[in-house]
């Protein structure tokens, strides 16, 4: 698990979970309560998984946590 504050001076925690269908992902929850998100991490394993969260860069998670989506809604294909 990794903390980090975004820009605007919010705290979140972040760390591995995985969708129902099998896809590992980023679990990014805000320390104030508000919902849950997720983003996609490229892993294949939850070993793989824990290795790329804490690679991330503070900037990196800056990132994930800008291209995630609510934790109820689903990726759509592209």
């Amino acid at each position: 698990m990794r903390d980090f504050i975004d820009p605007d001076g919010c705290r979140w925690s972040a760390s591995v979970g995985r969708e129902s269908y099998g896809m590992l992902v980023v679990l990014l929850v805000p320390a104030n309560g508000g919902g849950v998100r997720k983003a996609m991490l490229a892993a294949e394993t939850r070993l793989e998984a824990q290795q790329e969260l804490q690679a991330l860069s503070e900037c990196e998670l800056q990132e994930r946590l800008e291209a995630s989506v609510p934790w109820e809604e689903p990726y759509l294909q592209q």
